[in-house]
Protein backbone atom coordinates (compact mmCIF):
# COMPACT_ATOMS: atom_id res chain seq x y z
CA UNK A 1 0.00 0.00 0.00
CA UNK A 2 1.14 3.44 -1.08
CA UNK A 3 1.67 5.58 2.11
CA UNK A 4 2.32 9.03 0.98
CA UNK A 5 4.34 11.84 3.26
CA UNK A 6 3.99 15.35 1.34
CA UNK A 7 6.50 18.05 2.00
CA UNK A 8 5.21 21.32 1.38
CA UNK A 9 4.50 25.00 3.03
CA UNK A 10 1.60 26.79 4.54
CA UNK A 11 -1.15 24.09 4.52
CA UNK A 12 -4.68 24.60 4.63
CA UNK A 13 -6.17 25.87 6.17
CA UNK A 14 -3.03 28.55 6.57
CA UNK A 15 -3.61 29.76 3.10
CA UNK A 16 -0.66 31.55 1.33
CA UNK A 17 -1.33 31.44 -2.20
CA UNK A 18 -1.99 28.90 -5.31
CA UNK A 19 0.41 26.32 -3.80
CA UNK A 20 -1.43 26.04 -0.83
CA UNK A 21 -4.60 25.42 -2.32
CA UNK A 22 -2.97 23.22 -5.34
CA UNK A 23 -1.79 20.94 -2.32
CA UNK A 24 -4.67 21.10 0.13
CA UNK A 25 -6.83 19.90 -2.33
CA UNK A 26 -4.61 17.20 -3.98
CA UNK A 27 -4.42 15.76 -0.26
CA UNK A 28 -8.12 15.49 0.40
CA UNK A 29 -8.76 13.72 -3.25
CA UNK A 30 -6.08 11.36 -1.81
CA UNK A 31 -7.93 10.56 1.09
CA UNK A 32 -10.84 10.13 -0.59
CA UNK A 33 -9.45 7.71 -3.08
CA UNK A 34 -8.44 5.20 -0.20
CA UNK A 35 -4.38 6.47 -0.30
CA UNK A 36 -2.93 6.80 3.28
CA UNK A 37 -1.64 10.30 3.41
CA UNK A 38 0.41 12.61 6.01
CA UNK A 39 1.76 16.49 5.31
CA UNK A 40 4.47 17.87 7.18
CA UNK A 41 3.46 21.26 6.66
CA UNK A 42 6.58 24.27 7.22
CA UNK A 43 4.37 27.67 8.09
CA UNK A 44 5.69 30.41 6.87
CA UNK A 45 9.29 28.95 7.11
CA UNK A 46 11.70 31.46 7.34
CA UNK A 47 14.97 29.32 7.69
CA UNK A 48 16.97 32.70 7.52
CA UNK A 49 15.59 34.29 10.43
CA UNK A 50 16.22 32.81 14.12
CA UNK A 51 14.12 32.36 16.56
CA UNK A 52 13.82 31.16 20.12
CA UNK A 53 12.96 27.39 21.23
CA UNK A 54 9.21 27.14 21.02
CA UNK A 55 6.94 24.92 21.70
CA UNK A 56 7.33 21.05 20.46
CA UNK A 57 5.55 21.13 16.78
CA UNK A 58 1.72 20.39 16.93
CA UNK A 59 0.48 17.47 15.05
CA UNK A 60 -2.94 18.19 13.72
CA UNK A 61 -5.29 15.39 12.43
CA UNK A 62 -8.51 15.71 10.39
CA UNK A 63 -10.25 13.29 8.04
CA UNK A 64 -7.83 10.74 9.10
CA UNK A 65 -5.28 12.92 7.83
CA UNK A 66 -2.26 13.82 9.97
CA UNK A 67 -0.44 17.19 9.76
CA UNK A 68 3.01 17.95 11.22
CA UNK A 69 3.25 21.79 11.91
CA UNK A 70 6.92 23.28 11.50
CA UNK A 71 7.22 26.65 12.39
CA UNK A 72 11.28 27.17 13.80
CA UNK A 73 14.23 25.38 12.77
CA UNK A 74 14.61 24.40 16.71
CA UNK A 75 11.38 21.98 15.42
CA UNK A 76 12.88 20.42 12.76
CA UNK A 77 14.00 16.87 14.88
CA UNK A 78 10.55 16.67 14.79
CA UNK A 79 10.22 15.35 11.01
CA UNK A 80 12.08 12.89 11.68
CA UNK A 81 10.16 11.04 14.26
CA UNK A 82 7.17 11.87 12.60
CA UNK A 83 7.78 10.40 9.16
CA UNK A 84 8.81 7.31 11.30
CA UNK A 85 5.88 6.98 12.82
CA UNK A 86 3.92 7.17 9.11
CA UNK A 87 5.86 4.57 7.74
CA UNK A 88 5.50 6.65 4.72
CA UNK A 89 6.43 4.67 1.06
CA UNK A 90 7.12 7.82 -0.80
CA UNK A 91 8.02 11.66 -0.33
CA UNK A 92 6.22 13.77 -2.16
CA UNK A 93 8.28 17.38 -2.10
CA UNK A 94 5.92 20.84 -3.04
CA UNK A 95 8.92 23.32 -2.25
CA UNK A 96 12.59 23.82 -3.43
CA UNK A 97 13.21 25.58 -0.31
CA UNK A 98 12.50 22.02 1.49
CA UNK A 99 13.98 19.57 -0.52
CA UNK A 100 17.31 19.79 1.79
CA UNK A 101 15.08 17.97 4.56
CA UNK A 102 13.46 15.89 2.10
CA UNK A 103 16.41 14.17 0.77
CA UNK A 104 17.60 13.51 4.17
CA UNK A 105 15.08 11.97 5.00
CA UNK A 106 14.74 9.96 1.66
CA UNK A 107 18.09 8.71 2.20
CA UNK A 108 17.34 7.23 5.72
CA UNK A 109 14.27 5.86 4.63
CA UNK A 110 15.26 4.85 1.57
CA UNK A 111 12.00 5.67 -0.03
CA UNK A 112 11.32 7.53 -3.40
CA UNK A 113 10.79 11.63 -3.89
CA UNK A 114 8.37 12.60 -6.37
CA UNK A 115 8.71 16.44 -6.85
CA UNK A 116 5.77 18.67 -8.14
CA UNK A 117 7.30 21.89 -9.79
CA UNK A 118 4.42 24.47 -8.80
CA UNK A 119 7.28 27.97 -9.58
CA UNK A 120 9.37 27.54 -12.61
CA UNK A 121 12.24 29.27 -10.98
CA UNK A 122 14.38 29.70 -13.72
CA UNK A 123 11.36 31.51 -14.90
CA UNK A 124 11.13 33.62 -12.49
CA UNK A 125 14.30 34.93 -12.38
CA UNK A 126 14.36 35.52 -16.20
CA UNK A 127 11.29 38.01 -15.74
CA UNK A 128 12.90 39.76 -12.99
CA UNK A 129 16.45 39.87 -15.16
CA UNK A 130 18.52 38.44 -12.48
CA UNK A 131 20.63 35.19 -11.69
CA UNK A 132 20.21 35.79 -8.00
CA UNK A 133 20.91 31.97 -6.66
CA UNK A 134 18.02 31.87 -4.12
CA UNK A 135 16.99 29.37 -1.48
CA UNK A 136 14.15 27.93 -3.60
CA UNK A 137 15.85 28.00 -6.83
CA UNK A 138 19.01 26.01 -5.93
CA UNK A 139 16.74 24.02 -4.18
CA UNK A 140 14.74 23.06 -7.01
CA UNK A 141 17.83 22.39 -9.11
CA UNK A 142 18.87 19.79 -6.75
CA UNK A 143 15.36 18.30 -6.68
CA UNK A 144 15.70 18.42 -10.25
CA UNK A 145 19.01 16.13 -10.55
CA UNK A 146 17.60 13.93 -7.93
CA UNK A 147 14.14 13.30 -7.64
CA UNK A 148 12.60 9.95 -8.98
CA UNK A 149 10.11 11.70 -10.81
CA UNK A 150 9.60 15.75 -11.23
CA UNK A 151 5.85 16.64 -12.38
CA UNK A 152 4.84 19.97 -14.27
CA UNK A 153 1.37 21.20 -13.74
CA UNK A 154 1.25 22.57 -17.35
CA UNK A 155 3.32 22.27 -20.94
CA UNK A 156 4.41 25.22 -20.51
CA UNK A 157 6.21 24.61 -17.50
CA UNK A 158 7.15 21.58 -18.63
CA UNK A 159 8.48 22.84 -22.05
CA UNK A 160 10.65 25.54 -19.84
CA UNK A 161 12.04 22.68 -17.50
CA UNK A 162 13.37 20.79 -20.33
CA UNK A 163 15.05 23.55 -22.18
CA UNK A 164 16.98 23.76 -18.79
CA UNK A 165 17.49 20.69 -17.50
CA UNK A 166 17.15 18.12 -20.80
CA UNK A 167 18.74 15.29 -18.20
CA UNK A 168 15.11 15.12 -16.94
CA UNK A 169 13.47 14.23 -19.62
CA UNK A 170 12.95 10.67 -18.68
CA UNK A 171 11.86 11.32 -15.26
CA UNK A 172 9.55 14.53 -16.61
CA UNK A 173 5.81 14.09 -16.31
CA UNK A 174 3.33 16.50 -16.84
CA UNK A 175 -0.09 16.03 -14.56
CA UNK A 176 -2.19 19.31 -14.08
CA UNK A 177 -3.66 19.87 -10.65
CA UNK A 178 -7.31 19.38 -9.88
CA UNK A 179 -10.08 21.64 -8.47
CA UNK A 180 -13.02 19.93 -5.95
CA UNK A 181 -16.69 21.10 -6.77
CA UNK A 182 -18.69 22.18 -4.42
CA UNK A 183 -22.60 22.92 -3.93
CA UNK A 184 -21.66 26.28 -4.18
CA UNK A 185 -19.99 26.65 -7.28
CA UNK A 186 -22.61 24.50 -9.25
CA UNK A 187 -25.90 26.55 -7.63
CA UNK A 188 -23.41 29.88 -8.84
CA UNK A 189 -22.59 28.37 -12.09
CA UNK A 190 -26.44 27.17 -12.66
CA UNK A 191 -27.47 30.90 -11.10
CA UNK A 192 -24.89 32.44 -14.13
CA UNK A 193 -26.25 30.26 -16.81
CA UNK A 194 -29.83 31.26 -16.09
CA UNK A 195 -29.55 35.02 -15.30
CA UNK A 196 -27.06 37.53 -16.58
CA UNK A 197 -24.67 38.64 -13.45
CA UNK A 198 -23.93 42.16 -13.17
CA UNK A 199 -21.58 41.90 -10.66
CA UNK A 200 -18.03 43.45 -10.16
CA UNK A 201 -14.88 42.63 -12.51
CA UNK A 202 -13.07 40.63 -9.79
CA UNK A 203 -9.18 39.91 -9.44
CA UNK A 204 -7.79 37.01 -7.58
CA UNK A 205 -4.12 36.38 -6.20
CA UNK A 206 -0.72 37.88 -5.05
CA UNK A 207 0.90 41.34 -5.25
CA UNK A 208 3.63 40.93 -8.00
CA UNK A 209 5.54 42.81 -10.45
CA UNK A 210 5.66 38.83 -11.69
CA UNK A 211 1.60 38.58 -11.42
CA UNK A 212 1.40 41.31 -14.10
CA UNK A 213 0.12 43.32 -10.65
CA UNK A 214 0.71 47.00 -12.30
CA UNK A 215 -1.06 45.75 -15.95
CA UNK A 216 -4.10 44.67 -13.45
CA UNK A 217 -3.98 47.99 -11.45
CA UNK A 218 -3.56 49.93 -15.41
CA UNK A 219 -6.22 47.39 -16.88
CA UNK A 220 -8.72 47.93 -14.15
CA UNK A 221 -8.71 51.94 -14.36
CA UNK A 222 -9.34 51.62 -18.33
CA UNK A 223 -12.04 49.29 -17.59
CA UNK A 224 -13.74 51.79 -15.28
CA UNK A 225 -13.23 54.59 -17.48
CA UNK A 226 -15.28 52.76 -20.33
CA UNK A 227 -17.71 51.26 -18.49
CA UNK A 228 -19.69 53.79 -16.69
CA UNK A 229 -21.38 52.78 -13.14
CA UNK A 230 -18.84 49.51 -13.13
CA UNK A 231 -16.85 48.41 -10.24
CA UNK A 232 -14.41 46.12 -9.12
CA UNK A 233 -13.21 43.96 -6.20
CA UNK A 234 -9.15 42.94 -5.73
CA UNK A 235 -8.98 40.34 -3.74
CA UNK A 236 -5.39 39.46 -2.39
CA UNK A 237 -2.20 40.74 -1.29
CA UNK A 238 1.16 39.57 0.00
CA UNK A 239 1.07 37.22 2.67
CA UNK A 240 2.74 37.67 5.94
CA UNK A 241 4.41 41.38 4.67
CA UNK A 242 2.02 44.24 5.38
CA UNK A 243 4.12 46.50 4.63
CA UNK A 244 4.97 45.53 0.69
CA UNK A 245 1.22 44.99 0.41
CA UNK A 246 0.63 48.62 1.90
CA UNK A 247 3.24 49.73 -0.92
CA UNK A 248 0.96 48.35 -3.61
CA UNK A 249 -1.75 49.96 -1.88
CA UNK A 250 -0.39 53.16 -1.79
CA UNK A 251 0.65 53.03 -5.73
CA UNK A 252 -2.61 52.49 -6.84
CA UNK A 253 -4.21 55.63 -4.61
CA UNK A 254 -1.34 57.23 -6.10
CA UNK A 255 -1.76 56.11 -9.95
CA UNK A 256 -5.42 56.41 -10.09
CA UNK A 257 -7.91 59.30 -10.22
CA UNK A 258 -10.16 60.11 -6.75
CA UNK A 259 -13.54 59.35 -8.41
CA UNK A 260 -11.90 55.67 -9.64
CA UNK A 261 -10.65 54.70 -6.50
CA UNK A 262 -14.09 55.29 -4.94
CA UNK A 263 -15.12 52.01 -7.30
CA UNK A 264 -13.14 49.77 -6.25
CA UNK A 265 -12.83 47.89 -3.18
CA UNK A 266 -9.98 46.01 -1.91
CA UNK A 267 -10.73 43.02 0.95
CA UNK A 268 -7.02 41.42 1.60
CA UNK A 269 -6.23 37.79 1.85
CA UNK A 270 -9.87 35.51 2.41
CA UNK A 271 -10.79 31.87 2.97
CA UNK A 272 -11.83 29.97 0.86
CA UNK A 273 -15.46 30.14 1.94
CA UNK A 274 -15.03 34.15 1.50
CA UNK A 275 -13.76 33.32 -2.18
CA UNK A 276 -16.27 31.68 -3.33
CA UNK A 277 -18.98 34.49 -2.33
CA UNK A 278 -16.87 36.57 -4.50
CA UNK A 279 -17.23 34.44 -7.41
CA UNK A 280 -20.43 33.78 -7.00
CA UNK A 281 -21.48 37.65 -7.03
CA UNK A 282 -18.60 38.80 -9.55
CA UNK A 283 -19.24 39.94 -12.98
CA UNK A 284 -15.64 38.91 -14.63
CA UNK A 285 -12.75 38.01 -13.61
CA UNK A 286 -9.26 39.55 -14.77
CA UNK A 287 -6.69 38.15 -14.48
CA UNK A 288 -2.81 39.70 -15.81
CA UNK A 289 -0.01 38.08 -14.47
CA UNK A 290 3.32 37.72 -16.91
CA UNK A 291 3.40 33.68 -16.19
CA UNK A 292 1.46 30.74 -14.68
CA UNK A 293 2.91 27.54 -13.60
CA UNK A 294 -0.65 26.25 -14.08
CA UNK A 295 -3.32 28.95 -13.49
CA UNK A 296 -5.30 27.83 -10.03
CA UNK A 297 -7.74 31.27 -9.81
CA UNK A 298 -8.76 31.37 -13.81
CA UNK A 299 -9.85 28.02 -12.90
CA UNK A 300 -11.47 28.26 -9.79
CA UNK A 301 -13.23 31.07 -11.50
CA UNK A 302 -14.35 28.77 -14.66
CA UNK A 303 -15.55 26.34 -11.94
CA UNK A 304 -18.15 28.83 -10.54
CA UNK A 305 -19.05 29.93 -14.20
CA UNK A 306 -17.18 33.31 -14.32
CA UNK A 307 -16.45 34.69 -17.11
CA UNK A 308 -12.69 34.92 -17.23
CA UNK A 309 -10.39 37.39 -19.34
CA UNK A 310 -6.42 36.88 -18.70
CA UNK A 311 -3.10 37.12 -20.35
CA UNK A 312 -2.15 33.70 -21.77
CA UNK A 313 0.42 33.38 -19.37
CA UNK A 314 2.21 30.04 -19.30
CA UNK A 315 -0.35 27.29 -18.20
CA UNK A 316 -3.68 29.82 -18.38
CA UNK A 317 -3.59 29.19 -22.25
CA UNK A 318 -3.96 25.48 -21.50
CA UNK A 319 -7.05 25.97 -19.12
CA UNK A 320 -8.86 28.49 -21.14
CA UNK A 321 -9.48 27.83 -25.14
CA UNK A 322 -9.70 31.66 -26.57
CA UNK A 323 -12.99 32.80 -27.22
CA UNK A 324 -15.07 29.39 -25.91
CA UNK A 325 -13.67 29.34 -22.87
CA UNK A 326 -12.80 32.81 -21.79
CA UNK A 327 -10.93 35.50 -23.34
CA UNK A 328 -6.81 35.57 -24.03
CA UNK A 329 -4.61 38.71 -24.33
CA UNK A 330 -0.78 38.56 -24.72
CA UNK A 331 0.57 39.08 -21.69
CA UNK A 332 1.56 42.67 -20.85
CA UNK A 333 -1.13 43.95 -23.51
CA UNK A 334 -3.08 46.27 -20.99
CA UNK A 335 -5.50 47.39 -23.95
CA UNK A 336 -6.01 43.94 -25.02
CA UNK A 337 -6.77 42.80 -21.68
CA UNK A 338 -8.79 45.73 -20.91
CA UNK A 339 -10.92 45.32 -23.77
CA UNK A 340 -11.74 42.05 -23.10
CA UNK A 341 -12.67 42.69 -19.60
CA UNK A 342 -15.31 45.40 -21.13
CA UNK A 343 -17.09 43.04 -23.24
CA UNK A 344 -17.30 40.96 -20.61
CA UNK A 345 -19.03 43.70 -18.14
CA UNK A 346 -21.26 45.25 -21.11
CA UNK A 347 -21.93 41.82 -23.56
CA UNK A 348 -24.38 40.03 -21.53
CA UNK A 349 -24.71 37.12 -23.95
CA UNK A 350 -20.89 36.45 -24.28
CA UNK A 351 -20.64 36.31 -20.72
CA UNK A 352 -22.96 33.84 -20.22
CA UNK A 353 -21.86 31.79 -22.91
CA UNK A 354 -18.19 32.00 -22.02
CA UNK A 355 -19.32 31.19 -18.47
CA UNK A 356 -21.25 28.18 -19.62
CA UNK A 357 -18.91 26.48 -21.18
CA UNK A 358 -16.30 27.54 -18.99
CA UNK A 359 -18.04 25.84 -16.28
CA UNK A 360 -19.05 22.15 -18.46
CA UNK A 361 -15.05 22.27 -19.37
CA UNK A 362 -13.88 22.02 -15.55
CA UNK A 363 -16.44 19.65 -14.84
CA UNK A 364 -15.84 17.48 -18.03
CA UNK A 365 -12.14 16.79 -17.18
CA UNK A 366 -10.44 19.31 -14.44
CA UNK A 367 -11.89 17.57 -11.23
CA UNK A 368 -9.30 15.69 -8.74
CA UNK A 369 -11.06 12.72 -9.61
CA UNK A 370 -10.75 12.99 -13.34
CA UNK A 371 -6.69 14.54 -12.60
CA UNK A 372 -5.85 11.84 -9.90
CA UNK A 373 -5.46 8.84 -11.60
CA UNK A 374 -2.68 10.38 -13.93
CA UNK A 375 -0.85 11.16 -10.51
CA UNK A 376 -1.17 7.89 -8.91
CA UNK A 377 0.20 6.27 -12.30
CA UNK A 378 3.62 8.73 -11.36
CA UNK A 379 3.68 6.97 -8.22
CA UNK A 380 3.21 3.45 -9.42
CA UNK A 381 6.52 4.34 -11.67
CA UNK A 382 8.34 4.41 -8.70
CA UNK A 383 6.37 2.78 -6.17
Amino acid sequence: MTRVLHITRDFPPRHCGGISTAVGGLVRAQARAGLTVAVVSFDDWRPQIAREPGAPAPIETAGGIDVLRLSSPTQVAALRDFARAQHCTLLHVHHGMLWEFAAALRDELRVPTIKTVHVVQRQMNALRATDERTRSLIGQEAAIASADRVVAPSRAAADLLLAAHPQLAGRLRVVAHGIDDSAAARAAAARRADVPIHGPLLAVGRFAELKGTPELFEAVRVVLARVAGAAATITGGVPANRRAEQRWRERWRRDTPPELQQRVHFTGWLSAAELEKQYASAGALLGASRFETFGLVALEAMLHGVPVAATAAGGVAELIADGETGLLAPAGDVQALAAHATALLTDAELAQRLGRNAAAAVRRSCLWKQVLPALLAVYAEVG
